[in-house]
């Protein structure tokens, strides 16, 4: 009983190592890469939300930005960082009101998302709608997916020529 006791606790003290050596792993990220890596982790509490899809042929990334339009954007990919750029308007505020809550977002926001590889940056269109950013970029050629035809056989046949 004491060696099955032993063996589970090794376990046990072997996941603990792995698990405190995955967070300093992340620590390490997030120390030498900031933003980049906060963002990338999905840690940051002041970014815009953002959601990321896939199609068949694009990349479309949409980002809830409330009350901007795309005049107030900026919107650049270097590579496949793509970066958000705004500022939120301080709400108007009435003489003599005393705020008891705020959570609306205001100020300067800057939010990097990193895009899987094999995208167009010559085919990237933004449009804003209703407080909706959606960034669309097209995947290049090599990377769209494509249907591989699959031929039945049964083992042990030969196979006809040409199939």
């Amino acid at each position: 009983m004491n060696a099955a006791r032993s063996i589970d606790e090794g376990r046990l003290r072997g996941s603990a190592d792995r698990l405190r050596q995955e967070f300093d792993r992340w620590l390490e990220a997030l120390w030498s890469q900031g933003e980049r890596a906060m963002d990338a982790i999905g840690i940051r509490p002041d970014a815009v939300p953002v959601d990321i899809f896939e199609r068949e042929n694009a990349i479309v990334v949409r980002a809830n930005v409330p009350g901007l339009s795309g005049h107030d954007l900026d919107v650049t990919l270097a590579g496949h960082m793509l970066t958000l750029k705004g500022e939120f308007p301080a709400g108007p505020g009435q003489a003599g009101e005393t705020a008891h809550q705020t959570e609306r977002p205001t100020g300067m926001f800057q939010r990097a998302i990193p895009l899987p590889a094999g995208v167009d940056p010559e085919t990237i269109q933004a449009e804003c709608r209703n407080g909706v950013l959606e960034i669309t970029v097209s995947k290049l050629v090599r990377e769209q997916a494509r249907q591989i035809p699959v031929r039945s056989a049964t083992w042990g046949e030969p196979q006809p020529p040409g199939e």
